[in-house]
């Protein structure tokens, strides 16, 4: 069960456009999936449950395991033959959670069939196209699609059959893809600045806004409270070999292939000489087809005593980590223009940051940041960073300090405080269409 499903509705609920409660059919990756997307949503589940008839749609084979975890009865939890038994359902809105990852691919066809609102969290959805292509095998009418957007493969990239062979790093940095989802959207919703400006260009030719029946919000990643002390701290610290004395590095989250693990580790190995209490902890589950960093980490340290990988944690066990680390790396090259839910997590704690000056990463603010610029220089820039921490180490008055001033911050972008913009988008939306 999770930790909100027995408590009260918010206060702020509201009824529906003319006093009623509408269904809302939510698409997401969901719980138990581990999935950023997943953690995302469920923190608005409370309002939108006070708000509407809310029915999430699982993908086929995950409805039984998530509505396991919500015992309450507040909404219900169906699956997509469930949904589609359901329609035409001219009384119900539609809001879909997007995101460049496979987890979302089964939701595609519903979302041009069955237009609604979509959250879009990356402005590059070529990923989540190509993962939908494989499930149906359909692979030949990838390079067709990528032509469509007005981008032109290599054809040494290209089988015959008109799949991809290989995939070029920059289709990564382009919008693509996104046009197929603007042309269907009832409505878009977007987290920055960079990533609504990208959208707009990667949609070019879709007209936008309230008055063309898309209307537009731009709405920030949340950024939830900072938890209370955990009791058990000293002994989730223990567990993963963190001293008191320890100078802690972290590189918190999933361990993915554009997280610039290597670079990190380069920076380490150079770092630690003269400073043996350095300590660099990757705290997430690793994606050993994208960068197998534990392989490298035995090859670079054959004698074990280099930088450990925790596995998948909980969100209390990372904030843990987080409320300790010294220095956390937050870094992604490319970016797909997503909006770091763990980079205010990470400043939360009270240490030290480092992240990208790319993408929508320099649109969080913070006197703890420090930005790095990619290219040939970024091992030298992390490494200043380290050597920099570990001559400025602040005092636990400090620190408390720095957290006292980021929670005030973070109130501001709570789940609460921003859930009726998401509200108004839906009003909106509904509106328009009517």
């Amino acid at each position: 069960m999770l930790p909100f499903a027995d408590a009260p509705l918010p206060s702020h609920a509201s009824p529906g456009v003319g006093g009623d409660r509408r269904r809302l059919f939510l698409f997401s990756p969901l719980p138990p999936q581990r999935n950023g997307l997943a953690d995302y949503v469920v923190e608005y589940l409370p309002h939108l449950a006070a708000d509407f008839d809310l029915c999430l749609v699982a993908e086929s084979g995950r409805a039984a395991a998530t509505a396991a975890l919500f015992p309450g009865g507040r909404f219900e939890v169906i699956d997509e033959a469930v949904f589609l038994a359901r329609q035409p359902d001219v009384q119900a809105q539609i809001l879909y959670n997007v995101g460049n990852n496979g987890d979302c691919a089964y939701m595609l066809d519903h979302l041009h069939r069955f237009p609604g609102v979509v959250v879009v969290h990356d402005v590059s959805l070529f990923y989540l196209h190509q993962v939908a292509l494989q499930m149906e095998r359909a692979n030949g009418m990838f390079a067709h699609w990528v032509a469509d957007t007005g981008y032109q493969v290599p054809a040494d990239f290209v089988h015959r059959d008109g799949s991809l062979g290989r995939t070029p790093g920059l289709l990564y940095q382009e919008c693509l893809m996104v046009r197929r989802i603007a042309g269907s959207a009832r409505g878009l919703m977007l987290h920055s600045r960079y990533a609504e400006a990208r959208f707009r260009g990667g949609a070019f030719d879709v007209p936008l806004g309230a008055e063309h029946g898309r209307p537009v919000a731009r709405i920030p990643h949340f950024v939830l409270p900072p938890a209370p002390p955990a009791a058990d701290a000293d002994a989730v610290l223990r567990r993963y070999g963190v001293q008191e004395s320890d100078v802690l590095l972290l590189v918190p989250g999933f361990l993915t292939g554009n997280k610039m693990l290597y670079e990190v580790l380069v920076a380490y190995s150079r770092a630690r000489i003269g400073q043996p209490r350095l300590k660099l902890l990757f705290a997430g589950e690793e994606r050993a087809s994208e960068y197998a960093v534990s392989e490298r980490i035995r090859q670079l340290w054959p004698e074990e005593d280099g930088p450990r990988v925790t596995g998948y944690l909980d969100a209390r066990e990372l904030d843990i980590l987080l409320a300790r680390a010294d220095l956390s790396f937050v870094l992604r090259y490319p970016t797909y223009g997503e909006t770091s839910g763990i980079l205010p997590r990470a400043v939360m704690g009270g240490g030290r940051v480092v992240t990208v000056d790319i993408g929508s990463y320099p649109e969080f603010e913070s006197p703890q940041i420090d930005h790095v610029s990619i290219g040939s220089g970024l091992v030298d820039q992390l490494l200043a960073c380290i050597r920099s921490t570990c001559d400025n180490l602040p005092d636990a008055g400090t620190r408390a300090l720095r957290r006292a001033s980021e929670a005030q911050r973070a109130d501001q972008l709570s789940p609460r405080a921003l859930y009726p913009r998401i509200r108004a988008l839906l009003d909106e939306a509904w509106e328009a269409g009517a």
